[in-house]
């Protein structure tokens, strides 16, 4: 498929709050961010295994495997290493990443030239327990409300395939439409009879393609019962000139006509944001 969307497509995103794109880029465009969370993985191995903490170290296990038999070995007790894969990790890889041109082409094609990646963003290991749920919730209930407005392509990634298994999310479709859904002690705790009434779209999609949402978009996280880690991130885009929801965090700057030498061109330029 092309990397800049269709009218329909953008109809349909508009309408449904959310997209599935197949196939928007060759898997191969994740071998970076794998390589970087294979070492970390593997240095934190290597760490326990000298503290006498763990006897083996899993290195023939595959990437979706590898965290998780060395979670079980350590009976859970690997806090330090769970923590390096996941949430706001400025790499190279990440940077990589965020900055597909499939994927720029893509958020292009809603909000225009102008593109900031958003401060808010996360890398996750989800650890085939059975527990590990995401309650039903809005990405902007992580976000002040000031950035209701701001029209944000957000982006649901898998570095395996999502399976109904393995974890998948699920769409309430057309929740978008319905504002602000009020919450009791956070995002993940909506008021129950608040949470909009629609039909519920269960969203398996493997590496390559994406799932693309709306951040009022409401939706779900499912349980692992799989033998294997779901590894995944979110990543969002919006226009550089409107509220992020997060001011005092800034996201960097991937296109511009208009201030072109703002544009970051790598991970160090981004780590830099974050000096002053």
């Amino acid at each position: 498929m092309g990397t800049e969307l269709t009218p329909e497509q953008i109809e349909s995103y508009n309408e449904d709050g959310f997209l599935v794109l197949d196939g928007l880029f060759d898997p191969s465009e994740l071998q970076i961010l794998y390589d970087d969370f294979n070492n970390i993985v593997g240095n934190w191995a290597d760490t326990y295994y000298e503290q006498g903490q763990l006897s083996n170290l899993f290195e023939d296990d595959p990437f979706e495997h590898r965290l998780f038999s060395i979670y079980q070995a350590m009976e859970g007790n690997c806090h330090e290493l769970l923590s390096a894969v996941s949430g706001k990790r400025k790499t190279a890889g990440m940077f990589y990443v965020m900055t597909l041109h499939q994927i720029l082409n893509v958020v292009e094609s809603i909000i225009g030239s102008e593109i900031l990646v958003h401060p808010q963003f996360n890398a996750r290991a989800k650890l085939p327990d059975g527990k590990s749920v995401v309650p039903w919730h809005q990405d902007l209930g992580y976000l002040h409300k000031n950035a209701e407005d701001t029209f944000m392509v957000n982006f649901w990634l898998p570095l395996v395939d999502a399976t109904v298994e393995n974890g998948c999310l699920e769409i309430i479709r057309g929740s978008h439409n319905y504002g602000i859904v009020p919450y009791n002690n956070g995002a993940e705790d909506l008021v129950p009879e608040s949470i909009p009434r629609g039909e519920v779209v269960c969203c398996p999609i493997s590496v390559g393609s994406v799932l693309m949402i709306q951040h009022k978009t409401v939706h779900r996280s499912m349980p692992n019962f799989s033998d294997h880690i779901r590894w995944s991130l979110d990543i969002r885009y919006s226009d550089p000139r409107l509220p992020t929801g997060r001011d005092s965090i800034p996201g960097f700057i991937a296109r511009s006509i208009k201030c072109p030498e703002s544009i970051a061109k790598s991970h160090h330029d981004w780590l830099k944001l974050f000096e002053s």
